[in-house]
């Protein structure tokens, strides 16, 4: 989606179509009540939302809004890194320059573990392959064999 996707689809769910005709007649209207339309519209949505709530209206639920919904996640095959990135992409332009920091290092933190363990994957499934190499002392990568290696990964949290 869209980074306006998902604020379209918010408006889709939680207003009605008389609140979508009034804001768009905004730029239409002048004199001194233009001033308390945004208003009006923004009280009408208010209403509309908390009438949705009493309800018990759920109107989102199968939107495609879910993006870190774990049964979503398994279907689309997706892991969390990538839905994590996806929430990134979709609010980014909205952040505080530190929030936008935080957020870049927590996705780095995510991307080097996931790298991390894709290595130790291969890595296992190359001491499967060859399981007599670990025997031969620098058998493994720059002078470490593959059980020094698998240590060290385990010990990094991969």
């Amino acid at each position: 989606m869209e980074d306006n996707d998902y604020v379209l689809a918010f408006d889709h769910f939680y207003t009605t179509n008389h609140i979508q005709i009034l804001k768009s007649l905004i730029p239409f209207i002048e004199g001194e009540h233009t001033g308390m339309l945004p208003a009006l519209i923004k009280y009408m949505e208010l209403q509309y939302t908390l009438t949705l709530i009493k309800k018990g209206s759920k109107p989102m639920e199968d939107a495609d809004i879910h993006a870190c919904s774990k049964g979503k996640s398994e279907k689309d095959g997706k892991e969390m890194e990538d839905n994590i990135e996806q929430i990134y992409n979709a609010v980014h332009r909205y952040l505080a320059p530190s929030e936008e920091k935080e957020f870049s290092q927590l996705l780095s933190a995510m991307r080097t573990m996931k790298n991390m363990r894709e290595m130790q994957q291969m890595l296992e499934m190359l001491q499967s392959l060859n399981p007599d190499a670990d025997t031969g002392g620098n058998a493994g990568f720059g002078g470490l064999d593959l059980n020094e290696i698998m240590q060290m990964l385990n010990q990094t949290g991969g």
